[in-house]
Order: structure tokens, then sequence, then C-alpha cells
């Protein structure tokens, strides 16, 4: 296999090496200075260099796993590392968008559904799965049952929002928290459904999509000092660390303070409230 690398990388024949050589290299429409995402918009003049890889490639007879290992060893060797993406910024919308999008929503259960993303940073999969049985209202937590990655967690839930999901789990005795007229619990599909309506009724620009709650929820409890490890450990996203503050403290040391930042969220009145 290295005599493969070798040939591929190295042994050029004298017949082609001058003109190969320079026709890859010298060409005015590849500079090895520029980069791959300013060759991507015009991949003509990357056809020397993949039409010379492809004789070799023919020449040996590889296949796909011995063409895979060639390739790592030659990223090894000129040091060309995977490029890291990029971190997109995420647009949240501003408190009047986040009304407007509340108040085109006439259905009260469909905008109980979003202010139960916004107010627990749910995921989207995990609200479809939530039971009643597994919110304990006298604690004002529920539990995510097999969340992502099968692990159980607690959530917190604001005191207005606990009240709102009491008066709705006594008219509606659901096994599910939310459940169709079929008496299934909603498709994670149903509810983009429902937020791309309610978002294109609103008229607003800043693009609304259920995930976009639980950033919410994630920059409200950063911006009112919940750290990193407490935000991690209620947004599901576990590792070593967060996982031993969830073994020995819980929720003990944190749970009234999120509830503090919750209620007073609460206390501006987005939309029109639950009846």
């Amino acid at each position: 296999m290295y005599e493969t690398v070798r040939k591929i990388s190295l042994n050029i024949p004298e017949s082609e090496e001058s003109s190969t050589k320079n026709e890859i290299f010298n060409s005015k429409s590849v500079s090895k200075e520029t980069n791959f995402a300013t060759q991507k918009t015009n991949t003509k003049s990357l056809a020397p260099l993949i039409s010379h890889i492809s004789r070799h490639v023919r020449r040996e007879k590889l296949n796909y796993d011995q063409l895979k290992y060639i390739f790592k060893e030659v990223r090894k060797r000129c040091e060309v590392g995977v490029p890291k993406k990029s971190l997109k910024l995420f647009e949240l919308p501003t408190y009047e968008q986040l009304t407007a999008f509340y108040r085109a929503i006439k259905n009260p259960v469909h905008r109980l559904i979003f202010e139960v993303l916004e107010g627990t940073g749910l995921r989207i999969a995990e609200l479809c799965d939530l039971q009643t049985l597994h919110i304990d209202f006298n604690r004002s937590i529920l539990t995510v049952k097999r969340g992502k990655g099968g692990k159980d967690r607690v959530g917190v839930l604001g005191t207005q929002l606990c009240e709102k999901l009491i008066l709705y789990s006594n008219i509606r005795e659901n096994m599910y928290l939310f459940e169709s007229r079929r008496n299934t619990k909603y498709s994670t599909r149903r509810i983009e459904q429902l937020c791309n309506k309610y978002w294109n009724l609103s008229g607003i620009k800043t693009k609304i999509t259920p995930h976009t709650f639980r950033h919410i929820w994630n920059t409200r409890l950063a911006e009112a000092g919940i750290s990193r490890e407490y935000r991690a450990l209620l947004a599901g996203h576990s590792n070593e660390k967060t996982q031993e503050i969830y073994t020995h403290l819980g929720l003990d040391g944190i749970k009234e303070k999120v509830i503090e930042v919750l209620n007073a969220h609460d206390q501006q009145k987005i939309g029109p409230r639950t009846e």
C-alpha cells in the first residue's frame, strides 16, 4: 500500500513529468495558494489534476478503501487538515417579533405548545414524547425520558407556565401532554408545520422554527447569569462535568433561580394568555 501511495504522489513517468507537472501546478487557472472554496466556483481548473490521479487509480486498480487510505495519507504528508466549520450566528426574534408570532395564533392549545418550547428549552421531539405523568406540578419540574442520546434529564417550569399546564391537563386527560384529535401524540413534522404557518401569518422577517425557542430559552438563562454547566445540564448537553453536577447536586442549587428567571419573563405578558 505504501508503494501505491508513493507511486501516485511521486511516480510520474518521464514522458508525462514536465507537461503534467507544469499543467497542474503552473497553470494560471490553478494556484496552490488558492483555497478550494475559491476553486469550487471553477471546477474545470482542477481537471488536469483529476485526470492525472485517475490514470494512476485505473492503472493500480484501486478499490474504494484503498483510495480512501491513500488520500488520508496524502493529507497527512501535506499537512492538509479538515477545515473547521464556521459558527453561524443564530438570529433571534425581537420582543416585538415574538409578540407578533403569538398574536397570530388563535388556537390556545397551539399557543401553549410554543410557550412550553420557549419556557423549557425542550427539543421538538422531546416535547412530542412528553407524557403528562412525567410532569411534577407540585415541584415545577418535568422529566425528559430517553431524550437525545437515550438519556433522561430533568427540566424546570416557570410558575405561570406550570399553572397553565395544570389547567390544561385538568381539561384534557391525555397520555401525552399534547395530542391530536385522534388521541395520538403530535409528530415533529406537525409542530414544524404549525410553526411555519404562524410565522407566515405573523408577517415578521426573522425566521422562527421550533428550535428557535430553545435558543431563546438558553439565551435568557445565560443573560440572567445561569452558568454554562447548569444550562448544559438543563438543555441535555451531557458531558462528564454536567453529569457530575447532575449526580451530586441535581437541581437543588439552581431550580429556584431558573424559576425566578422564567417568572420574570412571563410577567412581560408576551402574547395573550391561554384561556
